[in-house]
């Protein structure tokens, strides 16, 4: 079968690799690959786990042992992470496997598509140079994607966060990631990725919400109390990352009889947390699944028991994470607060952050542990009361 492929980085090419190496003969367009991809890069232990072969890429990157958390109010807890996330450069990672798919029998070519025509069997895709007859299209060409607005129809504003922020030189904490949550109802969160030879300095926020000015203004805070020698020389980046709502996940499709959507063009991310290289890299994994089957349009259902019930999840969340109350108290405030006291809160932060725990899993997780959790939170409590006066009275 001739395929097409609109887009050629992590999920693009990635689907490019497998479905050639099923013997397809694929096409891969881009004429974007240059460019840094401004956000992410970090790959959690849960990928990690189940796609060994980024060990074997060799590729450099920075690998994360702790998770410094914030809030508005100076609460904090540096988290130690027993499943490690590794962040690599977009630009490297992408053509990495970019490269395999070539290795593999595909063709990339670094063209723009432009337009797409419905032919009565496949698709003429329109470039700035020419024209390519395909029998399957494959949009993989980001939050923007044009194959989306050819298909299915452009993301509305209430499907988007806005992420913006800065590349600065330089390494400050090579081993942690910092995550600072905004005041109460502010959709998203401010952080700070250490890569091989600079820091991701950035924030997203909800798009219906969000104000460019206004999050410059607040990652700019950020760099001057964090990093007051810091220079001056800083490359300003923008994206937009799908998060989209509980009922336009449900509502959506993302394939169809001869064509298909993949990572942040399907809507593939969380809604939390904004992470989507997981799903990115997991969509392209089910797509060639249901080729290898014989019947692409199954990548729907694949896709939907696969990992559509935590994205739904993530989705339903969003509010009560960001605005909700938790033990008579702000609910990220409290996340920082227990995961100080209570071990087992921490492994369960860490195993959230790695990917590796289901939302659907989580209530009923916590409620089974509520009786240690609150016994260790005691004890700790506790024990900090009783050393805290020796403290004081050792100062001069």
């Amino acid at each position: 079968m001739k395929i097409g492929i609109i887009g050629a980085r992590l999920s693009g090419s990635y689907a490019a690799m497998l479905l050639s190496q099923q013997g397809h003969e694929v096409l891969l367009l881009d004429d974007s690959t240059h460019r840094e991809k401004p956000c992410g890069g970090g790959v959690t232990g849960k990928a990690l786990n189940t796609m060994p072969w980024f060990n074997e890429l060799r590729l450099p990157h920075t690998r994360i042992r702790t998770m410094r958390m914030l809030d508005d109010r100076g609460e904090s807890i540096d988290l130690p992470l027993q499943n490690p996330i590794q962040i690599y450069s977009r630009a490297v990672l992408d053509s990495s496997l970019r490269e395999a798919a070539c290795r593999s029998g595909s063709r990339f070519l670094s063209e723009r598509a432009v337009a797409f025509a419905k032919l009565k069997k496949g698709w003429s895709i329109r470039t700035s140079s020419g024209s390519h007859d395909v029998d399957f299209l494959i949009g993989a060409d980001g939050a923007t994607s044009t194959v989306r607005s050819a298909v299915a129809g452009k993301f509305l504003a209430s499907d988007l966060s806005l992420a913006l922020g800065y590349y600065l030189p330089g390494l400050y904490h090579p081993t942690t990631i910092i995550t600072e949550f905004q005041e109460r109802a502010f959709e998203g969160y401010l952080w700070s990725f250490p890569r091989v030879d600079h820091a991701s300095v950035g924030i997203f926020r909800w798009l219906p919400g969000s104000n460019a000015a206004e999050l410059r203004r607040r990652v700019t805070g950020f760099i001057e109390n964090h990093y007051p020698d810091a220079p001056s020389e800083r490359t300003l980046y923008a994206a937009r990352i799908p998060t989209l709502s509980r009922r336009r996940l449900a509502e959506q499709r993302v394939c169809g009889r001869d064509w298909a959507l993949l990572g942040d063009a399907a809507g593939f991310a969380d809604a939390i947390t904004a992470e989507g290289i997981s799903y990115a890299l997991r969509s392209s994994e089910l797509l060639a699944e249901a080729f290898k089957c014989g019947h692409p349009p199954a990548y729907e259902k694949l896709w939907r028991k696969d990992f559509g019930r935590d994205l739904f999840r993530a989705a339903a969340w969003r509010d009560r994470f960001y605005a909700g109350d938790f033990l008579f108290g702000r609910f990220t405030r409290r996340v920082i607060q227990l995961s100080r006291l209570s071990p087992t809160i921490r492994r369960f932060n860490d195993e959230l952050i790695a990917g590796l725990n289901r939302y659907g899993e989580h209530r009923r997780y916590l409620i089974l542990r509520l009786p240690q959790i609150l016994v260790e939170a005691a004890c700790n409590l506790l024990r900090n009361a009783s050393i805290q006066p020796d403290r004081i009275s050792a100062e001069p």
